[in-house]
């Protein structure tokens, strides 16, 4: 005697939420893993940050709006940088900033100005920057002199 396909939305609902989560998890575990092994040349702060966005982005319900709570005190901080154009010609320019013994490719596509705004700066923390144009060819330049900041604590 032969059985009926199980339907799969029967099956869902019959799932406990926990082994969904699960689910979910092993996924972004195994995200996390593919984009460690493939992009840590741009590092793993990067990844980690994109990580923490996605898990925080599902675990709200349908429809919920993202809302920031301000924390007591809390101040949001960023970084204005801007430097004089390259004497050759550019496609454009890569930003990098170093946090402790981490170097991070900010943009993720070339800066077609001189500009760009680290809006991503934490309180109390200490970066150096850095830019590189970008040829035609997209090969980039030595870096250009490092700038120091310290984020003022709240």
């Amino acid at each position: 005697m032969r059985q009926p396909p199980v339907k799969m939305v029967p099956l869902l609902k019959s799932m406990g939420r926990s082994k969904i989560v699960l689910g979910v998890l092993a996924l972004a575990f195994a995200w996390i893993c593919f984009q460690i092994g493939t992009h840590h040349h741009t590092g793993i702060l990067r990844t980690l940050a994109a990580t923490r966005q996605f898990l925080g982005n599902i675990s709200k319900p349908s429809g919920a709006q993202q809302r920031h709570i301000a924390v007591p005190g809390e101040r949001q901080h960023s970084v204005s940088l801007s430097w004089k154009p390259s004497t050759s010609s550019v496609s454009g320019y890569n930003v990098y900033r170093t946090w402790g013994t981490d170097t991070v490719k900010l943009n993720s596509a070339p800066v077609a100005g001189t500009t760009y705004v680290d809006s991503t700066a934490q309180s109390g923390e200490t970066y150096t920057y850095v830019t590189k144009a970008l040829s035609e060819k997209g090969i980039e330049s030595v870096p250009s002199n490092q700038v120091q900041v310290t984020i003022p604590s709240p």
